[in-house]
């Protein structure tokens, strides 16, 4: 039997946040914790998403949130396709397993990430403030 990694957590930044929603990008990084190692165990995962690449990993991972709803189904296998630079294939593949609760917690934080590359920036949002009455 094949133990995979179970998510531990997931941080995110986000980059570029003063320019336009089409040029920022959230960086992810993800801590990974491998069980069936003796030492340490944990390794971490860094990628980007613009609001592009955000959408349709946001809808498998909807998806998969609905087959977890099942009693059957425990935990659920996420495998992300990452471009990679590093790699002769130009990709590389991460393998994990994640329960109910945690995919919960990552298509709620997602759903911020997605709100963050859409917003208008702050600095450009912000209303001029009202002059005093006298």
């Amino acid at each position: 039997m094949v133990v995979l990694p179970c998510l531990k957590s997931m941080t995110w930044v986000m980059e570029n946040r003063n320019s336009s929603p089409a040029n920022r990008v959230a960086v992810i990084n993800l801590k990974l914790q491998d069980y069936s190692r003796t030492a340490s165990g944990e390794s971490e995962v860094k990628f980007q998403l613009s609001r592009i690449t955000l959408e349709p990993m946001l809808r498998s991972m909807a998806y998969i949130s609905e087959q977890l709803s099942t009693p059957a189904n425990r935990v659920a296998v996420i495998n992300l396709k990452l471009q990679d630079t590093e790699t002769t294939s130009g990709e590389s593949e991460v393998k994990f397993q994640v329960s109910k609760d945690t995919l919960g917690a990552m298509l709620r934080s997602m759903a911020y990430i997605r709100e963050q590359l859409s917003n208008v920036s702050e600095s450009q949002s912000e209303t001029p403030a009202k002059k005093q009455r006298k």
